[in-house]
């Protein structure tokens, strides 16, 4: 019997009750399937708590093969490191390993591919594409994943975790039974977006490059599903897919979940904020006990906390530099402009930069440009283009072909400024962005983290520029804050997550309600007002300065 979707799974009037199974290992998953819920198709999707009713085999296969978890082991330099040794490794590389008190202790981190005894295919495709040295959360997290433990990373996209979680799934797939037609997959990576989805894609493609039988197919939105149907039926050893288009296919009886013993869930903050979780909680509940999984998150707010805790057995948590503030490398400056003059500023600073960059003979800055409308989008790249800037653009109203090229050239610095809507502020791996303007600030502060955290990855430097209004002014009081607080060691205000946003909202109705009572103080003269301490700092700020007493830093 093949996937049944949640609408459809108590058609039947018989229910089966089924039992517990534990598994004596640290690692593998062992859940509850219990008998089937009322017919509510939400409630199915996110009762998290239980384990729906399906036979995960698929209609093709008669029964799946066992899976196997292989017993890696690194070299044996690295076995003889003491546990001295090992916390100086990880000091140096700025990891911070957690692990529960009551779980063997986390592999030693790694600081050469050669150590971590991997399949001499994936050997060759290292060395092909001139990969030397581990990055932290590669040296961290590969033995990890190499070892069959559940890992929740924190770590930036433009850090290496996607090779980070590659390799270690190509080597888990080696070890399985072959693939056979209308078979598979053994390995799953859920990502938000189609872009992230395709740089991921080829970058298992691009460590499998030596192996002539291994196949692996993406599955996203935009594109022919048709095309996709036709390649998930010849059997697959690896999908890559956005969750809405893989459940899809789940439902049409395209794939399986009967083989999948490697799971990845990359960019999870992102995937929730973009309303997955039911998807999310549809393709974990239904995976075979057996299975390891790997959830990686830029940001780790509350919901990803509670959602490893559910699908997450022991995991080992490595977290790179800072986790939360994407910021820590960004020079931000915040400018007043008039809403008409900021096309013109915008030409004026970057027309200025691209004359700087050609006096010393450097080249013009990768740069992105985000504005809040696609007409607004189009608009600023002409202008950009008349004044003989190369610019492409990037939002929802193009084609998926137009969006991939705009992405290849300015990845490929065939151009060199990127104009775009927020389709682009999360995921996205482009390495070497130097500068990040905002033409029109978001309407959050989260949005505004996203934003700005396209530069200053993998521990290099970069710059945000954001022009405001009037209009903004909440917005560009949190962020001179924010700003302030991390200087001062607080990471906080630069949180994200429903939790964060829900807390954002609150603040704002505050702000609201402080500049109410500050109107009616100027309408009753010396009336007295009463605020609570931890919002005063949001009433005018002439209310509370005194003569003299002004912040040159914030002038305006």
């Amino acid at each position: 019997m093949s996937y049944v979707p949640p609408h459809l799974r108590n058609s039947t009037t018989d229910t089966a009750a089924t039992t517990v199974t534990t598994l004596d290992t640290n690692h593998f998953h062992s859940y509850s399937n219990l008998s089937s819920e009322t017919n509510n198709s939400s409630n199915n999707y996110l009762n998290s708590a239980r384990r729906s009713t399906v036979n995960y085999t698929s209609p093709r296969t008669v029964s799946a093969p066992d899976i196997v978890f292989p017993n890696w082991k690194p070299s044996e330099r690295v076995l003889r490191l003491t546990p001295e040794q090992i916390d100086e490794v990880r000091l140096r590389l700025n990891l911070d390993v957690i692990v529960a008190p009551d779980s063997p202790p986390a592999p030693a981190p790694i600081e050469s591919f050669t150590d971590m005894c991997l399949h001499s295919s994936i050997m060759k495709d290292i060395s092909f594409h001139g990969y030397t040295t581990p990055t932290p959360i590669q040296a961290q997290a590969m033995p990890v994943a190499l070892s069959g433990r559940d890992l929740l990373g924190c770590a930036e996209t433009g850090s290496g975790k996607t090779a980070a979680f590659s390799i270690p799934m190509i080597q888990h797939c080696l070890a399985q039974p072959p693939v056979r037609r209308g078979d598979g997959p053994l390995a799953l990576v859920l990502a938000p977006t189609r872009e992230l989805a395709q740089q991921i894609e080829k970058e298992v493609k691009a460590f499998s490059k030596s192996l002539d039988s291994f196949r692996t197919a993406i599955v996203v939105g935009g594109t022919n599903i048709g095309d996709q149907r036709s390649e998930l039926r010849l059997g697959v050893d690896v999908v890559v897919a956005t969750p809405g288009r893989f459940i899809d296919h789940l439902q049409q009886g395209n794939t399986s979940l009967s083989r999948i013993s490697f799971i990845v869930l990359d960019e999870a903050d992102r995937m929730l904020d973009m309303g997955f979780e039911p998807q999310m909680r549809e393709v974990m509940q239904n995976l075979p006990q057996k299975h390891q999984t790997l959830l990686f998150s830029a940001t780790m707010p509350v919901e990803i906390e509670m959602l490893a805790q559910e699908y997450l057995t022991n995991p080992v948590q490595v977290k790179v530099g800072k986790v939360s503030c994407p910021t820590a490398n960004v020079l931000q400056s915040l400018e007043k402009v008039p809403e008409n003059e900021k096309i013109d500023r915008l030409l004026g600073m970057l027309v200025e930069e691209a004359a700087r960059a050609e006096r010393f003979g450097h080249p013009f800055p990768l740069t992105i440009v985000f504005v809040e409308r696609k007409t607004r989008c189009d608009e600023v790249a002409e202008a950009l283009i008349a004044q003989g800037l190369k610019a492409v653009v990037l939002h929802g109203g193009r084609s998926q072909s137009e969006r991939e090229l705009s992405l290849h050239d300015f990845r490929h610095s065939t151009t060199n400024i990127l104009v775009a809507t927020d389709v682009a502020s999360r995921g996205l791996d482009v390495s070497g962005v130097a500068h990040v303007v905002n033409l029109d600030l978001p309407k959050t502060m989260e949005d505004y983290v996203h934003r700005i955290g396209r530069t200053g990855r993998a521990g290099s430097s970069g710059r945000a520029t954001s022009f405001y209004t009037d209009r903004d002014m909440y917005l560009v009081a949190q962020i001179k804050k924010a700003i302030v607080d991390v200087e001062s060691g607080n990471t906080v205000s630069y949180a994200t997550g429903k939790v964060a946003r829900r807390m954002e909202k609150e603040a704002a109705a505050a702000h609201k309600e402080a500049r109410i009572a500050l109107s009616k103080v100027s309408l009753l003269g010396t009336a007295p007002l009463n605020v609570e301490d931890k919002y005063k700092h949001m009433i005018f700020p002439a209310m509370a300065r005194k003569e003299g007493a002004a912040d040159d830093a914030w002038d305006d």
